[in-house]
């Protein structure tokens, strides 16, 4: 297991410089709560398992985890687990999935495990940059990882020729959730190399060919820089994407976070920093997210599960969950 003094150290000195960027549950039971067609209200949910009994399906996403695994650090242990036990459909991840010299023992798992194989759908950043290449600036060279996870062989994954950035459809019953996945390292500082022009008008192009029906969720994802990558967009793309995507998603910062627009507040994308699995910001906790898929009207349930101080898969407070109606507005969750 992981070294619990090296643990601490980690969670300490890894934040510091972050600082800097920064200045087995069961099935349903048959009495489970049902929200009435068409309803905006939640019902009575009490328990993780009564959000499971009135959801569609789930998924959970999760970054910066270093390179850790199950096999070598407790929060990954559970998120496995819990991920498993809430019979998630896929796992988006946000970059950071690897560290040259440490262990890297997700490697091996995403690798050997056939379910995670298939349905794990990862970011490229600067943490498989500077694993695959010469050091984190190495823009696209840790596009190396989709190849070692076979991914051009997934039929429903279109990948850029520069390798990096992809187009996912991920069919879940008669659902389409569209992901976005773009290639945003923190390194180099100057966002026009890491988050070229070329890749925006990728994102551009990309959403503006998705005819969006009522049974479609769409999701961006990029690492970032400052943790929010949406700053970076010029307003006719930043206009797209809050008006086209459902859920957006940054990393880095270690520190889970929604942010507003002033021109949306609760309305458009719902955009999220997804924290750390275990390498958490101090004053935070090590998490990942999970996102229940409602109907009537369809919605997303998006809470930060904390992997640190619980041992059992609980109901967030109201600072990490959050209600997102597809077309509709955003709201915290006072569960």
């Amino acid at each position: 297991m992981f070294n619990g003094i090296t643990q601490r150290i980690l969670k300490i000195t890894m934040p510091i410089i972050l600082i800097v960027v920064f200045t087995s549950i069961l099935p349903g039971c048959t009495n489970a709560p049902k929200i009435k067609p068409g309803t905006h209200s939640l019902p009575e949910i009490k328990s993780i398992q009564d959000l499971q009994n009135i959801s569609l399906f789930s998924f959970a996403i999760m970054s910066d985890n270093k390179g850790d695994s199950p096999k070598n650090s407790r929060e990954n242990f559970k998120m496995v687990k819990w991920i498993k036990q809430s019979d998630d459909q896929f796992v988006i991840g946000v970059g950071d999935h690897l560290k040259r010299g440490w262990d890297n023992s997700f490697l091996d798992m995403i690798k050997e495990d056939p379910w995670w194989n298939q349905n794990f759908y990862p970011n490229i950043a600067d943490g498989e940059n500077e694993f695959y290449g010469t050091c984190q600036e190495d823009w696209g060279a840790g596009g190396k990882l989709l190849e070692e996870l076979n991914f051009s062989h997934h039929s429903n994954v279109s990948i850029r020729e520069n390798g990096n950035e992809y187009y996912a459809k991920i069919a879940v019953d008669e659902y389409t959730v569209h992901l976005i996945q773009l290639h945003y390292p923190d390194s180099p500082k100057d966002y026009e190399k890491s988050f070229p022009e070329d890749s925006r008008q990728y994102l551009k192009t990309t959403l503006q060919s998705i005819d969006k029906g009522p049974k479609d969720i769409i999701i961006a994802a990029a690492h970032s820089r400052t943790g929010f990558w949406i700053d970076i967009l010029d307003e006719e793309i930043k206009g797209i994407v809050m008006e086209k995507c459902d859920l957006v998603l940054s990393a880095t910062t270690h520190y889970f976070q929604r942010k507003k627009l002033p021109d949306y507040k609760n309305s458009g994308a719902l955009l999220i920093n997804t924290g750390s699995v275990n390498y958490p910001l101090p004053l935070s906790h090590g998490g990942y997210v999970h996102v229940s898929v409602l109907e009537n009207p369809l919605s997303l349930i998006v809470q930060y599960i904390n992997v640190e101080d619980e041992d059992e898969m609980v109901l967030q407070d109201t600072r990490h969950a959050i209600r997102k109606i597809i077309g509709g507005k955003i709201s915290f969750i006072d569960f």
